[in-house]
């Protein structure tokens, strides 16, 4: 399945883009879509245990799907979009 995925500018660094096409039928099928095409991507995007940063949040067709679950499913011509959160104080 075709999916893309929008990053925000902190990942767009490592990837050189600002969307992505990806294949996978699900959330965490799709990050491991990603994380192959551009491997640096990954120390940015996750911890150790290989879960998602703190600081993204993860939008599945507009929708908020917090707590990120990564088996969520996606269909075809959907878009993933990886927003990361503004810290600080």
């Amino acid at each position: 399945m075709s999916i893309i995925i929008h990053l925000p500018p902190i990942l767009q660094h490592p990837s050189g883009f600002e969307t992505c096409e990806v294949t996978g039928y699900t959330v965490g099928e799709c990050l491991e879509g990603l994380e192959s095409q551009f491997p640096t991507i990954k120390d940015s995007l996750l911890d150790r245990q290989g879960r998602l940063l703190g600081i993204f949040g993860i939008y599945l067709n507009s929708e908020d799907i917090y707590p990120v679950d990564l088996d969520t499913p996606v269909q075809e011509n959907d878009e993933i979009i990886i927003l990361n959160f503004i810290t600080g104080g």
